[in-house]
């Protein structure tokens, strides 16, 4: 039986600078009352139960944000479904049945945009109502800004898609990291000199950000190695049109087919082109070796 708690709610995807703000007071607010930290969170968007016409691509899948709340030194990570059925819980049903039973908070966090049960009910403004009658206090944690607007995983995104990776590392306040494992590809790189690594995603709609040419960081069991990433469809070799992620691993060999991987996409390096011949091809990839090894050598990714 869990004894009483500081705890919030919210999505948390992608585990932004924004987020990091609130989840540093809970764990702050834990320490100095002897208090559990819990986080209530959900396995995937609610946006894909709600709207699916509209459903955003993740940040960050299940697994990973739970790592991560987890490191950031959350007591209990609550990863609940988004089914039909919560979805029409009121905000005082949510609130009744399950928060104070199972968590027993003493203190509820909120942020700007926090709010949970039907139509986003379950905001500062309504916890503050009830607040006396389940015996806990609410306090409010202001958004972190950048150029005056509130930090948000919709901005992120953003930058993602137009291949800003640099600014959106700088909100995440990390690499943004692409997980799953290792799967067969064709096999061109190997003839090319460039055996690469085709990681297919732990969660098909975690977001895949704009095609190019990364420098990559990647992260294989227990090793990590620097890597040149192509986001993309290889149209000089390729014909199918289907966007893979191929990465060839600087400084490694080794059959790695079926084993985790996760990626860190580091820096935009080049858009991806469509060359007259293969060996035209070669010669690019052989620039971007070389480029990318002059920004290893800089140490700017030590």
């Amino acid at each position: 039986m869990i004894s009483k708690s500081v705890l919030t709610i919210g999505n948390f995807d992608g585990i932004h600078i924004g987020h990091r703000k609130l989840l540093n007071r809970l764990t702050d607010i834990a320490a100095d009352n002897m208090l559990n930290s819990v986080v209530i969170t959900f396995s995937d968007h609610p946006a894909f139960t709600l709207n699916s016409a509209a459903t955003p691509k993740l940040l960050c899948p299940p697994m990973l944000k739970e790592r991560e709340l987890r490191a950031l030194g959350v007591t209990y990570v609550a990863m609940l479904q988004f089914t039909a059925e919560l979805a029409q819980q009121t905000a005082l049903q949510f609130l009744r049945d399950y928060i104070v039973p199972a968590w027993k908070p003493e203190i509820i966090i909120m942020g700007y945009d926090s709010h949970f049960g039907f139509s986003r009910q379950g905001n500062y403004n309504f916890l503050t109502g009830v607040a006396h009658e389940f015996g806990f206090r609410i306090e409010y944690v202001p958004p972190l800004l950048a150029d005056d607007n509130p930090v948000s995983s919709s901005m992120i995104r953003n930058l993602l898609i137009r291949g800003d990776i640099i600014q959106a590392n700088s909100l995440l306040g990390k690499p943004y990291r692409l997980t799953g494992e290792v799967a067969r590809g064709i096999g061109k790189g190997t003839g090319f000199g460039f055996p690469t690594a085709n990681l297919r995603l732990s969660t098909p709609h975690q977001l895949i950000p704009k095609d190019g040419i990364y420098l990559s960081k990647v992260h294989l069991q227990d090793a990590s190695f620097f890597g040149l990433t192509n986001i993309g469809s290889s149209p000089t070799v390729k014909h199918t049109g289907i966007v893979e992620i191929e990465t060839y691993i600087l400084d490694f060999s080794g059959d790695i087919y079926g084993c985790p991987m996760e990626l860190e996409l580091l820096q935009y390096l080049r858009e991806e082109k469509v060359f007259k011949s293969e060996s035209e091809l070669v010669t690019a990839m052989q620039q971007d070796l070389s480029m990318a090894q002059d920004i290893i050598f800089s140490g700017v990714w030590d």
